[in-house]
């Protein structure tokens, strides 16, 4: 199972995990989609307008990635960010066999890799401990190297529940991070970037996100500076109605 993929200027790059999908696993009572751990996890990178002939295919430690941030190349090097996990059993909470009762829960990091094309060495780096999911940039910098990514804080306190309590912004030149709390009992989902009208910076512009009240019992978006991530909102827009926990979110501008 393929879920997401990644562009940079000269290619495209797929990513081919051990998720498998086999229909008849339904006949014998299971899920239908399997992480097959014994099977190997590999990064495909394919010249754009290339084909089976020309892609090239480089194995990582086993993992499961569902979604790319952004991907560029740096000279003889592409480079691939992410947020991965060791396996993954879809957020189903799993039985332990043992005496732990429930298995940990899935926990996503953001990993940066290194792929070398001349040499074909892989480096393999982790940039937070911190569980994250859903990694966003400014979408006008896709396929080139950027220094700013934003990725939502999994509330693993609420486990086995996929909570996310958080925004975080990733300085990737300077290797700092910054976290927007969204609130003792407020939880929300993907976030997406809108520029400011005419920004040069590459952060200049706003974070979108739906955030749940449960205590308040109210749904909102919130616009955030991503220039002052940490500050308040710079708007609360409050839904007439609850809006149910989501994700992969975008910004479409009324001149598009």
């Amino acid at each position: 199972m393929m879920h997401d993929f990644a562009i940079t200027e000269h290619y495209t790059i797929f990513l081919d995990m051990p998720l498998t999908f086999k229909p008849m696993r339904i006949m014998q009572g299971q899920l239908p989609i399997k992480f097959e751990v014994q099977n190997p996890s590999r990064i495909g990178i394919l010249p754009r307008h290339g084909d089976n002939r020309t892609i090239r295919w480089f194995k990582i430690s086993t993992c499961m990635v569902y979604h790319v941030g952004n991907a560029w190349e740096e000279g003889d090097e592409v480079v691939v960010l992410v947020t991965r996990t060791p396996d993954t059993y879809l957020f189903i909470p799993q039985e332990d066999k043992g005496e732990g009762g429930e298995t940990e829960f899935e926990h996503f990091r953001l990993y940066r890799y290194r792929i070398n094309l001349k040499t074909g060495v892989v480096k393999e780096e982790a940039l937070d401990d911190f569980a994250t999911e859903f990694p966003r940039i400014n979408d006008d910098f896709t396929g080139r190297k950027t220094r700013y990514m934003y990725a939502s804080r999994q509330a693993t306190y609420m486990r086995p529940r996929l909570l996310l309590d958080g925004l975080i912004k990733y300085d990737l030149e300077t290797g700092s991070s910054q976290v927007h709390e969204f609130g003792r009992g407020r939880f929300g989902g993907d976030s997406a970037f809108a520029p400011r009208p005419n920004a040069v910076a590459e952060d200049d512009g706003w974070l979108l996100t739906m955030v749940w009240d449960a205590v308040a019992k109210q749904s909102e978006l919130l616009v955030i500076d991503a220039q002052n991530f940490t500050g308040e909102p710079v708007a609360r827009i409050l839904m007439p109605q609850r809006v149910p926990y989501g994700f992969h979110a975008t910004w479409i501008s009324s001149v598009c």
